[in-house]
């Protein structure tokens, strides 16, 4: 096992007052908006309009994006995260 200084952080300041990062964000989606958070990603669509859209923040819209990607749902797009603005 590997030795990490991130570890030794967590236990050598246990005492500090911690913080939940994202807390105010939904993280839920159900499959079929995903589906098509897909299609309107690789179709184009800029997170600004898929996020009206579904009525959700953009941050919302950001990570859904970076999951779809992680799980190979969807792929680069020429202009990227700024394409549709």
């Amino acid at each position: 096992m590997s030795h990490s200084p991130y570890m030794e952080y967590k236990l050598r300041d246990s005492r500090k007052k911690r913080v939940i990062v994202l807390e105010e964000l939904n993280f839920l989606w159900d499959a079929p908006e995903l589906a098509e958070v897909a299609d309107m990603w690789m179709k184009g669509e800029g997170i600004q309009d898929i996020s009206e859209y579904f009525d959700r923040d953009p941050d919302e819209i950001i990570l859904a994006l970076m999951h779809l990607a992680r799980s190979d749902r969807i792929s680069q797009r020429k202009g990227g995260l700024l394409l549709g603005q």
